[in-house]
């Protein structure tokens, strides 16, 4: 019996989540929507513990797959039930598919009016242009193509989000490791099932150029050079450099450039990952910039019509936007102003790059000093942004961050109210309860890693 707990503990965690997606009656935030999420979240960590001691069992990955697929198939035909994103997603695509730059006029402006659909008003943020890159919106219009089908955009996304698994699976098999934590880690999180096959949000996407650029970069040793590669891997103070997996010499530099590629494509999809170059090109060399920026050419060259509309919705964004923010509220109290904190949080962000550069970390080292930071700095924290930590959180078995995709959820706790008055309210309390955990965990790691002793972000690695 004890080679099916690991079965058991997915299917009852899918269970779980789609008792919370299919009942509308328990839709209601903080209670009992918050209790049936932790509950999921529980039984994911219990069976993680599991798929670390049966890594070896020939029974653990068809299980870890089985229920990967199975929690999504789950809540697949359900229409998104804790978000609206997905209604900006199919008017970008509209807009285009129209013939019209997307990032030239908002959804509320006057030049659109006769494209306005019958989901028109739903659009959240209408007088907004567009913030998402060109990557997102290339699959906006393709979803438009098809029909601006609801199922078929989250057919997509979950597309993309198992290929994501299977790539972090084979990272873990490049280094030696046995994959089955790892996979784990990443596919049955309960996070990313609610927020890619239930509210159909376009992570998925960039996760998988994100897991393709750590793959592509695993394989290219770096040099003290890093104006060349060669096969000689030179010493790194951040531990060796070569995988097991690693490219014959003659094929580094196209690998070099598709990892530049690969992480240009997770950039436009979502903008972050574009802060982890600076390492990527330190450890690379010059293919790695080339690869990264003839992808942002050839992908913006098209929507450049927009002129200084361009970037219109993301300054609006940048400069306004907040929600559940943690960290973030002590620099405002230490500046005394939301404005020096941005700038303050950026200053420290800059210096982030720049030291995990210096240090010439591996591209996911990288991604977890420089996402991570920024998770932590951001004034605005959705609980579906927490989802590009995952693939690092996944490949390290990071505690802080894993659990940190658990506590996320609490983001939801103002939903009900949000849905009555139209005012999302944010209380103190449940801010405290989303942050204050994972930096107790964050500190207490941190504190381990520092004396030398075990610690959770450990790299499942074999180098």
């Amino acid at each position: 019996m004890k080679k099916y707990l690991l079965l058991g503990y997915g299917l009852a965690m899918t269970a779980v989540i789609a008792t919370l997606a299919w009942f509308p009656s328990v839709h209601a935030f903080p209670w009992p929507s918050l209790p049936i999420f932790g509950l999921a979240f529980s039984i994911y960590v219990m069976a993680a513990r599991v798929a670390r001691d049966q890594a070896n069992e020939p029974l653990t990955l068809r299980a870890i797959w089985l229920v990967a697929v199975a929690s999504r198939v789950a809540l697949l035909p359900l229409a998104p039930g804790l978000t609206d994103d997905f209604y900006r997603y199919l008017w970008d695509g509209h807009v285009q598919l129209s013939g019209l730059n997307p990032y030239l006029f908002a959804p509320g402006a006057a030049e659109v009016e006769g494209l306005r659909t019958v989901w028109h008003s739903l659009i959240n943020n209408p007088t907004v242009p567009t913030i998402y890159p060109p990557l997102a919106q290339i699959a906006f219009l393709l979803i438009a193509g098809v029909g601006s089908s609801v199922l078929l955009m989250k057919l997509l996304w979950v597309g993309c989000d198992l290929a994501t698994a299977w790539v972090i699976s084979r990272i873990a098999v490049d280094r030696g490791v046995e994959p089955a934590l790892p996979l784990l880690l990443y596919a049955w999180a309960p996070l990313l099932i609610v927020e890619v096959a239930w509210n159909g949000h376009l992570e998925p996407l960039g996760l998988l150029m994100l897991a393709m650029a750590i793959w592509a970069s695993d394989r290219v040793p770096a040099s003290r050079d890093a104006s060349r590669t060669t096969s000689h891997p030179a010493p790194d103070r951040a531990g060796p450099v070569c995988s097991a997996g690693g490219a014959p010499a003659h094929g580094q530099q196209i690998v070099a450039i598709a990892a530049g590629a690969a992480l240009a494509l997770s950039a436009l999809t979502k903008f972050a990952p574009a802060a982890a170059l600076p390492g990527l090109v330190r450890r690379l060399g010059w293919r790695a910039f080339m690869g990264f920026s003839l992808v942002i050419v050839a992908l913006y060259s098209p929507y450049l019509s927009a002129g200084s509309a361009l970037f219109a919705g993301l300054r609006t964004y940048s400069e306004n936007w907040w929600f559940m923010k943690g960290p973030f509220t002590a620099l405002e109290v230490l500046t005394g102003d939301p404005d020096e904190a941005r700038r303050a949080a950026a200053a420290i962000m800059i210096g982030v790059i720049g030291w995990s550069a210096w240090r010439r970390f591996d591209l996911e080292r990288t991604l977890l000093w420089v996402l991570g930071t920024g998770m932590v700095l951001t004034p605005t924290f959705h609980p579906w942004y927490i989802l590009w930590m995952l693939p690092m959180a996944a490949l390290r078995a990071n505690r802080p961050f894993v659990l940190l995709s658990g506590l996320a959820f609490i983001g939801y706790y103002g939903l009900g109210a949000y849905r009555d008055t139209g005012d999302w309210v944010q209380p103190i309390g449940a801010r405290m309860a989303l942050w204050i955990p994972f930096l107790i965990f964050l500190f207490f790691d941190a504190w381990q890693a520092y004396r030398g002793e075990a610690t959770g972000d450990v790299r499942l690695k074999n180098r």
